[in-house]
């Protein structure tokens, strides 16, 4: 098929426009080093701001009287003004007005040490929003890490892209020089501009997947998606070797997954014992003082006044004999949820570590797989340097050489898909032993 020359020339303007822009650091953009990324995350990140204010509120809630340690103290005032129009057995009218300001104290002084376990439970309530925000680090941590390789893999992915096209563009114009010297066919010319347009489209639709990707990088960091970086570190694996025995040992005592499950757990022992409290008689105090300015006017007498002040203190002491068994039923369903919690504690130890386990043998694979990657692309250059001299020579045709030329393109696809998957599940596994801040926030430049 004879491809119009218009749209060879529309293709191969867009590819070259995209080239050139894909080539270096745009005027304007700023370069963005890994760690740097890492740092504008931990700074700028909506969730991990989110889960701070978490942990404000829950510092604030944390407080003697939120626990109901303080007594509670009321001041009022009220202003009364009354008629009486009596006509039996005698008549006479009677205007009464009145100020009375007040003062009450309200004091729980034994509640079946339920303000010691409000307080305690307050205290854990911290610990576990703290807890929450650790995991919101840790993955939004993990987010940006892969999403920096992620942009990388694109930009890698582009440059490949570029360099086959350049291939195809090269054995374009030669046979576009064969065939103008008569020693070509127009069906070689043909296949060889189709490989070009080709290569093009595929180009030209890696560019708006690594663009893409530089937005959803922005989106993590908490800037605008117009805000344009230059990536600065290499494209490279982290290659560790890991002992299942020792990630099971960080797991155990790092997983911040686990630290929040045991918090909960804790939490409900505390449900628990509040509910026990209930068996307890309270002791409290309602004590106060009243003050009250009268003026009585009868008829046509003189006003009197009156301004009694009136001091009181009262002592109550309760204790629930009966109420239908309320009581114990809370303390067994609180017995209950906390076996349970058990049960799902038990459950997400063997959970994660199979987890664990998995993303270890997937990590040792993929290394193999890496390993495997790197020296396809190595023997897959070499071949088709050899296509290319042996295509000059009239050795093989235009198919055979596209055939090695897509064979290139697709080891290097692998190999930089390779390198990806190679971070992903390393991440993955600091992650889940609870070493991934460790290992890349206090990395500073």
């Amino acid at each position: 098929m004879v491809i119009s020359k218009k749209y060879f020339y529309i293709y191969s303007l867009i590819a070259v426009f995209i080239w050139i822009g894909g080539s270096g650091p745009a005027l304007g953009q700023e370069p963005l080093s890994f760690y740097g990324a890492i740092n504008k995350t931990l700074e700028n990140n909506y969730q991990i701001q989110i889960a701070s204010k978490s942990l404000e509120i829950a510092e604030n809630n944390n407080n003697p009287g939120a626990a109901g340690m303080w007594p509670t103290i009321t001041l009022s005032a009220s202003q009364n003004n009354n008629l009486t129009d009596q006509t039996k057995p005698t008549a006479r009218t009677t205007i009464m007005n009145s100020v009375a300001p007040a003062i009450n104290l309200n004091w729980l002084l034994f509640g079946g040490f339920s303000v010691k376990i409000n307080r305690q439970r307050l205290a854990e309530l911290v610990n576990l929003s703290e807890g929450m925000m650790a995991v919101v680090v840790e993955n939004t941590l993990q987010a940006v890490i892969l999403a920096y390789q992620r942009a990388l893999l694109e930009k890698e992915t582009l440059a490949v892209t570029k360099e086959v096209m350049k291939l195809s563009y090269d054995q374009y114009q030669y046979e576009e020089a064969r065939k103008g010297t008569g020693s070509g066919t127009t069906f070689d010319l043909q296949q060889a501009r189709t490989s070009y347009l080709q290569d093009s489209s595929t180009y030209i639709l890696q560019g708006i997947n690594y663009r893409n990707a530089m937005r959803n990088l922005n989106l993590i960091m908490g800037e605008e998606h117009s805000v344009q970086y230059t990536l600065t570190d290499s494209f490279k694996p982290i290659e560790h070797t890991f002992k299942l025995e020792n990630l099971f040992s960080n797991l155990e005592s790092n997983s911040q997954i686990l630290k929040n499950q045991y918090i909960s757990q804790q939490m409900l022992q505390y449900d628990m014992e509040q509910s026990k409290s209930q068996l307890y008689p309270s002791f409290s105090l309602n004590a106060g003082s009243s003050y009250t300015l009268s003026s009585t006017k009868i008829d046509n007498a003189a006003r009197t006044n009156a301004d009694p002040l009136y001091l009181y203190g009262n002592f109550t002491l309760s204790f629930n004999l009966f109420n239908g068994g309320n009581v114990r039923r809370s303390i067994q369903n609180a017995k209950i949820e906390l076996e349970k919690s058990q049960l799902e504690t038990n459950e997400l130890e063997k959970q994660i570590k199979m987890e664990l386990t998995s993303t270890f043998d997937l990590y040792n694979v993929r290394k193999q797989l890496y390993d495997v990657s790197v020296e396809n692309v190595t023997l897959t250059r070499m071949n088709l340097t050899l296509a290319q001299d042996k295509y000059k020579l009239v050795t093989i045709n235009s198919i055979n050489l596209r055939e090695v030329q897509l064979a290139y393109l697709n080891a290097s696809l692998s190999r930089l898909q390779a390198i990806y998957d190679l971070m992903n599940t390393y991440t993955e596994i600091m992650r889940a032993t609870g070493g991934i801040v460790q290992e890349f926030s206090d990395n500073k430049e």
